[in-house]
């Protein structure tokens, strides 16, 4: 009988899909049914032990009565857009140049991946180091020309910024080959027929270079703002969301709540609502980019 539904057209897909699906639940599924579980109840470190009260909906209610969960989304609004933008522009600029200039790309592709390919630590620790008063790169620079140097990480109106420059750094290059890669792509017809037609190099590119691009642009638009709204790890080393909370993004929210705080439920509630966070982003760009594409 098991020789028969495994010979059987019909169900030997899923036979085979099966083990896939078992390694899919334990990665995603259950963890995300685990923490929305905790989520549930009061645990804290102080009654992992004793058990933990459940409290049904009480710590999404509390979340957004929270002034500092407030601030960190606003934080993370304003480092998603001014990663999302800087890395955006940067990565078209440099696929478009690496993709017509195919003779030097060869080298300068392998220079600019190298950001992308480092640890976040690393990349963390380095920039600490660049951002140095005294003896960092930037401010050495920023003396060099006569203008006075900055507490770049210290200061409250410049350490959000700070995260968003070391952030676009190393984001840049992910942009840069998914976009030159989807360029290879277009076909060279479109350009012929409107070279013939007279249009100029501006024309083409808007009216050409862009639309085709726009599912390429929707999935990177994705997926560099899924990334920039949970990184956690360069904003840890860098600033642990200081100083004062000016860098304390929802992500470094979710960390201090759950694991220097003791509040786990609350942190998991937190999790919760980034992935809600995450699902609402990916509708509005498919809405917006991918239905005009």
């Amino acid at each position: 009988m098991i020789k028969g539904i495994l010979n059987s057209e019909r169900t030997l897909p899923y036979v085979l899909m099966a083990p896939l699906l078992v390694l899919l639940f334990s990665v995603t599924l259950f963890p995300f049914l685990w923490n929305f579980y905790v989520s549930m109840h009061d645990l804290k470190t102080t009654n992992l032990q004793s058990g933990a009260p459940f409290v049904g909906l009480a710590n999404y209610f509390r979340l957004f009565r929270d002034p500092t969960f407030l601030h960190s989304l606003k934080i993370s609004s304003y480092f998603v857009l001014g990663s999302m933008v800087g890395q955006f522009g940067l990565g078209l600029l440099l696929a478009m140049i690496l993709h017509y200039h195919p003779g030097p790309a060869r080298v300068f592709r392998v220079i600019f991946v190298i950001p992308w390919i480092l640890s976040a630590l690393i990349i963390g620790y380095s920039w600490i180091w660049m951002y140095n008063y005294r003896f960092g790169l930037i401010n050495s620079l920023l003396r060099l020309v006569g203008l006075r140097p900055i507490h770049w990480l210290n200061d409250i109106r410049m350490a959000l910024w700070a995260l968003v420059i070391a952030n676009i750094w190393r984001g840049t290059p992910f942009t840069m080959l998914f976009l030159e890669a989807a360029l290879k792509t277009i076909p060279s017809e479109p350009y012929e027929a409107a070279k013939v037609d007279g249009a100029t190099s501006w024309q083409s590119f808007r009216y050409i270079t862009l639309p085709l691009l726009r599912p390429a642009i929707a999935i990177n638009l994705i997926l560099v703002t899924m990334w920039t709204f949970n990184l956690f790890d360069t904003i840890l080393v860098m600033t642990k969301g200081g100083p004062a909370n000016a860098t304390l993004t929802t992500a470094m929210y979710m960390y201090k709540s759950a694991f220097e705080y003791g509040l786990l439920g609350y942190g998991s509630a937190i999790t919760i609502v980034m992935l809600l966070i995450n699902a609402l982003l990916a509708v509005l760009y498919f809405k917006t980019i991918g239905r005009r594409a």
